[in-house]
Parts: structure tokens; sequence; C-alpha cells
């Protein structure tokens, strides 16, 4: 009779502890950790070129992300990379996976130079191309209307223009915009922004920049020369202009990748992004003319 009055207890007490072991949730396998040996590659001469190195990842299925020692970074397992000056390059690839990630890394020597791989009509445009004087340094077209401006993301019927607002002529001065200037060179695709102490900031990113103050409508911010950092065109759709480091080009947004709308030897008409994603910043485009000095 007692053993018969204790049955639901036992019956509740084997309930309640299924339905605990059904809601119990399984901790995620995040696998095993990557090792240097899963992020061997090999560097090949290309057939087309010797200055043309063909990289090839042991296991091609893994996620990988590569610096090749150029002043360009790529993606996937088997990506090329050109060198057009003899030198000793250090390559390193990092892969990854659920574990987490490993790199490897590994010198490759050119022998000569190959004055064909930088024979390129932007690269001569930019910089002066290999048979100019090496470097050539720009500014923000002050003097004329329209240097600096606004438009939407996406852009309207009207195109690539700064339809909202446009700057006048010399209407930022004394921001540490206008006595900015920016040297390509084409010997290492090496890049200088001299910004003479001084650089002028979006207001929505003054407070990345100490010491910045407001200064017509945005502010001036303390910054030195940024020297010896790179940059990169990559063709296509989108014809871009990337900068290394924390080098940039005009009103900082919080961007250095800039689209390439024209570039001609006397006029260079960028546009590039707002890093802001607040709702008065996030879906503009900003536009900046610059000329050689």
């Amino acid at each position: 009779m007692n053993n018969f009055k204790q049955a639901p207890l036992v019956i509740s007490a084997i309930i309640t502890m299924f339905a605990f072991s059904t809601c119990k949730k399984e901790r995620p396998q995040l696998g095993t950790a990557p090792t240097v040996n899963d992020a061997t590659f090999i560097a090949s001469p290309s057939a087309a070129n010797p200055n043309i190195i063909d990289f090839a990842l042991s296991n091609t299925e893994l996620l990988a992300s590569w610096d090749f020692g150029n002043g360009l970074t790529g993606t996937g397992s088997s990506p090329s990379s050109s060198y057009p000056y003899a030198g000793t390059y250090t390559v390193t690839v990092r892969i990854f996976t659920q574990g987490g990630s490993a790199e490897s890394s590994q010198e490759v020597v050119i022998a000569v130079d190959d004055p064909s791989l930088i024979n390129n009509p932007l690269y001569t445009m930019l910089s002066g191309g290999p048979s100019g004087p090496g470097s050539k340094t720009w500014h923000v077209d002050s003097a004329n209307a329209g240097h600096l401006g606004v438009g939407p993301d996406p852009i309207s019927a009207l195109g690539n223009v700064p339809e909202w607002w446009a700057a006048g002529a010399n209407e930022k001065p004394g921001c540490g915009l206008y006595d900015d200037r920016y040297v390509f060179h084409i010997d290492g695709f090496e890049f200088d922004m001299e910004c003479n102490g001084d650089v002028y900031v979006h207001n929505t990113l003054s407070a990345d920049f100490p010491g910045s103050f407001m200064n017509l409508g945005d502010y001036t911010a303390p910054y030195s020369d940024q020297l010896d950092e790179t940059w990169v065109i990559t063709e296509g759709a989108d014809t871009t202009l990337t900068l290394s480091g924390d080098s940039f080009l005009g009103l900082y947004s919080g961007v250095n990748t800039y689209k390439i709308i024209s570039l001609s030897e006397t006029e260079m008409w960028l546009q590039y992004k707002h890093s802001c994603s607040c709702s008065d910043d996030g879906l503009l485009h900003w536009y900046l003319r610059l000329i050689p000095e």
C-alpha cells in the first residue's frame, strides 16, 4: 500500500529528469586548431613570367588570407602576385578553421627587374610611371568649386556626383585639408602622406583623434606624416585605389579605399564611403578632386 502511494512521486521524478536531459544544450565543438604545417604553401614562377609568382596552399579547402610582401594582399588557395622589382620578399599566409587560425611565411627571391609589369597607364598617370621622375605629388584642388562634396549611397539617376553638397572654392581654409600633400612613388608602390601636423576629420569620427577641435563644420586634428606606406590600384567594374596603414586622402571618413571615377595626368576624381553607421551619415558617398603639384 505504501509503495503504491509513493509511485506518483517516483514517476514525477523520472519525468523531471527526462525533461532536464532533453532540454540540456550540447556544448558546440569547435574542432582542432590548425598548425603551421596546415598553412604550408608552394611558391613557383609562373609559366608566363618569372616575376609573376603562383602560390598553392597545401590544403585547398581552407580559408586563406595572403600578404604577398610587395604591398599587395589576396585571398584563396591558389592566388598569384607580380613583383616588378628584384629583391627578396617575405610572403605570409594565414589560414582559418572553426578551431582557430595559423600562419606560415617564406621568402620569394626575384632576380631581375621587369618594368613591363608596371607599364600601366593608371600607374603612369598616378605616379609618373617607370620612365618618369619616380614619384608624383597630388593635393586637393581647393581653388575650384566641387573639390569636396557629398552624394547619396547608392547613387541616384544623376550618377557619381556630389548632388547633396559641394564645397565652394577655398571654402575650407585653415582646416588642415588644403596643405596636405600625397606622394605616389612607382618604386615599390610607396606612398607618403605629408599632412604638415594636422588633418581634417568628419565630426562623427573626431573622438578617434585626441586633441581635435571643431573647425568649419567638422574637426581639425593633430596628425603626423604617414610615410613609407603603399598604394594599390585594383582594376575591375569599379577601379579602386587603396592606401595602407593609417594614411588617407582628403577629409577623413574612416576609410582608405577610393573608387577612381576618373584619372588623368592633370586630375584625379574620387568617390569614397563613410564608415559611420549613424542615420545621418551612414548612407552617403564623399567626393574628392585632386590635382598634381
